[in-house]
């Protein structure tokens, strides 16, 4: 018998932690979590962090489940009605290229969109590079990652992800709740704690744990974060904590800024926020005084009203306190210094300008368009010679205006589309007008790992070699560092790794010359050939590569924005158009006024430790554990509305109702309903089971009120419902 280990990235969630894995004669057998005597102390504390993820030890199912798509499948009979036959691979691409052919001829490669996400399973840097070759703009998205545009503008670099170091004294999360989300960091952030005395400040509305464990807990009411922060900015500038030296030599616009937050006094901010005026100068004084610090923000701020504003502030804060780029801040993210960037392989040059532009809802919505890519990425090549990623910077559709296209052809029709990895369904709002958009289309593509209720409604479903059954090189996309897994075992049946799809439909496309690498390894190959070795290699050897990331880089060059400076004053915003300071706008009137009618305010997108977005509800390991979607509200909101802890509810908006099972919550804030994302239910094949506890399908997206004006990120937080016993 043979009996190995292999080295793996995982891809059961974004984190992509790294393990050994067990293999015996070709077969999976699941995590290597046996302590190791000679192990360092490092080592031992990410085996537990590890070990205490239930996902992981859902691998073999996740692997062997025998849902799994296994062969390509060709729709016979109505789209939707679940009939299909099998077919070849080769046979399939040729078909799906004919058709895709025909639709560029007759519409124009922008009829043709495309959707990815999930894990490593997206292989971004080849859809880009499909994508730029045959000359479509339209790529939908995830619908975070905003942070990392707007920190580009500001600071000419993205600061984005979390980088505690020992120095670190202070984390402020903003509507983030690692405890849940991130484990792993949560275990980190619990040693620093308890072992070098740092402090937390956690701004949610949401009872969570990382809330309740914190130093300082700030409950905003939900979607007033922009009027929370500008508070502690001018309390941090009213009593002079904020930098004077790093203020006065490196940043834009602080007079500017000076005069904007006057109009936000505390007491004024306490009203808006519902937060005693004493709390938050308590806050702003910890923070600015409490050095070195960092803030970690996700999706808690970037899908709610006022997001933007709200992103700008969150980076205005580090920058008046001098918590730019210092070891223990707010860390100016670089790319690895040697290895091919992920912007070497999408080759965007070669897409015009003008087809560029032709972008679905950039002129709407110019966060994530082409105009305001190639500003940043002039002003960043000030200060480095090494390439811009754009994968998450740029040449976002924005996907409820594509969705739209597809119904009503403007501003122009969207025929096809290419579903990688993504369950539009269940991760996009108004889920039902999503669905009446894709009973449109003349052509829709899925791949996928299961039978996903976006790939019930294609016309062709390819099989999709999950993580454990192909290699991935991690790194060189925003991060300094690379990181190197195997394939565990080979991909069982006719499953295939994204690389094959996007280079063998481009093949058939017309381009060949651009394809010289036959297999996701060799493509690995062409990355790694500046360091002089090849994927085996990196495998062989630590599978990882960290130069070290130096800390104040813009002592060097100043920073990559117009002014060289760190702008407080967002000189990029204002060339677009927009308020380059941030302000808070209350909520759109029309919801106010609905307050009678839905009296409850619904956040949604609600995170478990055992599913990853809409992935994993039919492996049994994990329903077991979670086997219901859940809401949660105060005691105090159940007894008003006369639900009990337990009971079945519907939640209710204006446009569709959802049942999730409550559960109480002692310090949930009295008007706020906490609903999970992602629920559905693989063992009903009927369409309405796509709805039935989706919670974006209760979500509206009104292009005028429901998105931010200028990233049209959707209000996932914020929107006024009503719930009821079912």
């Amino acid at each position: 018998m043979s009996e190995e280990t292999k080295k793996v990235i995982c891809g059961l969630c974004a984190s992509h932690c790294t393990y050994e894995v067990q293999i015996k004669d070709g077969e999976f057998l699941g995590p290597d979590l046996r302590k190791k005597p000679d192990a360092s102390p490092m080592a031992e504390f990410q085996r537990k962090a590890i070990a205490a993820c239930p996902r992981v030890h859902s691998a073999k199912d996740f692997i062997y489940h025998p849902d799994r798509l296994n062969y390509p499948l060709r729709r016979i009979g109505e789209r939707g009605s679940g009939h299909w036959e099998q077919l070849s691979w080769e046979q399939a691409l040729d078909e799906i290229a004919k058709q895709i052919q025909a639709i560029r001829n007759e519409f124009g490669a922008e009829a043709l969109a495309i959707t990815t996400s999930g894990e490593q399973n997206c292989a971004d840097e080849y859809r880009a590079r499909f994508q730029s070759l045959f000359g479509s703009p339209n790529f939908m998205g995830p619908s975070c990652g905003t942070g990392m545009v707007v920190s580009h503008m500001m600071a000419g670099a993205v600061i984005f992800i979390p980088h505690p170091h020992r120095e670190t004294k202070l984390v402020m999360l903003l509507g983030v709740n690692p405890a849940q989300s991130l484990p792993h960091l949560w275990r980190v952030l619990q040693a620093m704690r308890k072992y070098s005395g740092l402090k937390t400040i956690v701004v949610d509305p949401r009872d969570t744990k990382s809330a309740r464990e914190a130093d300082i807990w700030l409950r905003p009411r939900a979607g007033t974060d922009a009027a929370l922060l500008l508070g502690m900015i001018r309390t941090i500038i009213e009593e002079e904590l904020y930098d004077k030296e790093f203020v006065d030599k490196w940043c834009h616009g602080f007079e500017e800024l000076v005069q904007r937050v006057q109009d936000y006094p505390v007491e004024k901010v306490a009203g808006i926020t519902g937060i005693p005026a004493g709390s938050i100068r308590e806050a702003a004084r910890v923070y600015a005084t409490v050095k070195p610090g960092l803030i970690f923000h996700l999706t808690g701020v970037e899908e709610q009203p006022n997001a933007i504003q709200s992103i700008q502030a969150r980076y205005i804060l580090p920058g008046i306190t001098g918590n730019i780029d210092v070891k223990g801040g707010d860390v100016m993210m670089a790319v690895h210094p040697t290895a091919r960037a992920v912007s070497e392989m999408d080759l965007h040059e070669l897409m015009s300008p003008e087809q560029q532009d032709k972008l679905i809802g950039a002129t709407k919505f110019p966060l994530y368009s082409w105009r305001t890519f190639r500003m940043i990425e002039q002003n960043a090549k000030k200060v480095s010679d090494r390439p811009v990623n754009g994968i998450w910077l740029v040449g976002f559709a924005h996907p409820a205006s594509v969705f739209r296209a597809m119904i009503d052809g403007n501003p122009y029709p969207v025929k096809a589309l290419l579903t990688i990895a993504k369950n539009p369904l269940l991760t996009y709002p108004n889920a039902r007008q999503i669905y009446e958009a894709l009973m449109k289309l003349n052509l829709h593509v899925a791949m996928d790992i299961f039978m996903t209720p976006t790939c019930r409604v294609a016309d062709y479903v390819l099989p999709a070699a999950c993580s454990f059954e192909k290699p991935f090189l991690h790194g060189v996309e925003i991060y300094p560092f690379l990181r190197g897994g195997e394939a565990a075992i080979d991909p069982l049946y006719e499953r295939k790794p994204e690389f094959y799809f996007w280079r063998e439909l481009g093949i058939r496309l017309g381009q060949e010359d651009y394809w010289p690498w036959k297999t996701l390894e060799e493509a690995y190959d062409w990355r790694l050939e500046p360091l002089g070795m090849t994927f085996k290699d990196f495998i062989a050897g630590s599978a990882y590569d960290s130069p070290p990331l130096p800390t104040k880089k813009y002592e060097a060059n100043g920073f990559g924005t117009p002014t060289g400076k760190y702008e407080l004053y967002c000189t990029m915003l204002e060339k677009l158009g927009y308020d380059p300071l941030p302000s808070y706008k209350e909520p759109d009137k029309s919801a106010t006024d609905m307050a009678d009618d839905f009296p409850l305010v619904l956040v949604s997108g609600c995170r478990s430790p055992r599913f990853y977005h809409s992935q994993g509800r039919q492996l049994d390991s994990l329903r077991k554990q979670s086997p219901d979607p859940m809401a949660q509200i105060s005691p105090e909101t159940g007894k008003r509305f006369g639900i009990a802890n337990g009971d079945w509810v519907w939640i209710e908006t204006r446009v569709g109702k959802a049942k999730f099972r409550c559960e109480y919550s002692q310090d949930m804030t009295p008007h706020v309903i906490q609903a999970e994302h992602g629920w559905w239910y693989p063992e009903d094949d009927s369409v309405e089971s796509f709805f039935r506890s989706n919670v974006n399908a209760i979500i509206d997206d009104n292009l005028d009120t429901c998105c931010d004006p200028l990233s049209g990120g959707y209000a996932f937080r914020g929107q006024m419902c009503k719930a009821y016993k079912a």
